[in-house]
């Protein structure tokens, strides 16, 4: 071999390999963590499937989550349900990033797996859902923040069906806390008369019996888990294999799919994941009740309006 073709062969062995793609897999922060380390067992697992290696990006929210979605910097989304909804709201994003399989929780044996939680400081003005449309002008109410579905989207649907469907006109006031720990400890400290926050969150702050007491208002019914998106770019075959291996995860990779479980509090009780149906955003829109409403309540975090 002459020299200068050693030379090339060495350099060909040191060269990354160009035939293996890698798939972009992201999702969105919260309260610090970036999730990153939560999904990317589960993301190698799944790139493996169809002979890619996994990108693992984090974007600082939910609705930065659904822009690198429209720009197309994305392939698989870990996301949550308001996310999914916005991202439906978007034909042509919706189309090009459908979901492929979801989060299942247990169908028995678990009473409250994640709602929406109304709370108000313990002998405040706010005692059920009456005192909030009778109040409602004099009330600051705590939000968590607008990416977030039990303490953003399904509070303001609440509030509409009770007539308040333009909170920041009708309260005094109408902040968002951060996270749903800051938002119990902000109401328990009586800086806000009503605040809305997951029921996980709820649970765990009612347990530390150090923290000051908290009313509960009202709780909604259970809100679906959020999807894991895909890129429609993919094939059939190669859907289904990623598929596959998400709905095989708890029993191929069960330490991978804890390890995801553990970046989303909600997801606590969940035992697999299951393909989604294709009428599934159909009947997810339908378990918000009011369509219209909830199109118009998308519309606003859309738009920024």
């Amino acid at each position: 071999m002459s020299r200068i073709s050693h030379l090339l062969f060495l350099l060909w062995c040191l060269t990354p390999m160009q035939g293996i793609a890698q798939l972009r897999v992201a999702t969105y922060q919260y309260a610090g963590n970036s999730r990153e380390n939560n999904i990317r067992p589960a993301a190698n697992v799944v790139a493996a499937a169809i002979g890619q290696t996994a990108k693992v990006a984090s974007y600082a929210g939910v609705r930065e989550l659904v822009d690198a979605i429209q720009r197309d910097e994305v392939d698989l989304a870990f996301i949550n349900t308001f996310g999914y909804l916005l991202l439906a709201a978007d034909s042509a994003a919706a189309t090009g990033m459908p979901p492929l399989v979801v989060w299942q929780p247990p169908t028995g044996g678990v009473g409250d797996n994640y709602r929406c939680i109304f709370i108000a400081p313990q002998g405040g003005l706010i005692a059920d859902s009456a005192d909030i449309v009778r109040y409602a002008s004099e009330l600051s109410l705590l939000l968590v923040s607008e990416g977030s579905t039990s303490g953003n989207l399904v509070p303001r649907m609440a509030l509409s069906a009770l007539g308040i469907a333009y909170p920041e006109q009708q309260f005094k006031t109408v902040v968002y806390g951060g996270t749903h720990q800051a938002a119990a400890g902000q109401v328990a400290m009586g800086k806000a008369d009503l605040g809305a926050i997951g029921s996980i969150a709820y649970a765990d702050f009612v347990r530390d019996t150090t923290n000051r007491p908290i009313r509960l208002v009202w709780k909604s019914p259970e809100i679906p888990l959020g999807p894991v998106l895909v890129s429609s770019r993919f094939s059939d075959p190669e859907r289904e294999q990623m598929a596959a291996a998400f709905t095989n995860l708890h029993r191929s990779h069960p330490a991978a799919f804890e390890t995801a479980k553990q970046g989303w509090s909600e997801a606590q009780h969940v035992q697999t994941y299951q393909r989604v149906p294709a009428d599934y955003l159909d009947r997810l829109m339908r378990q918000f009740g009011d369509i219209a409403e909830l199109k118009r309540i998308l519309a606003k975090f859309l738009t920024g309006g």
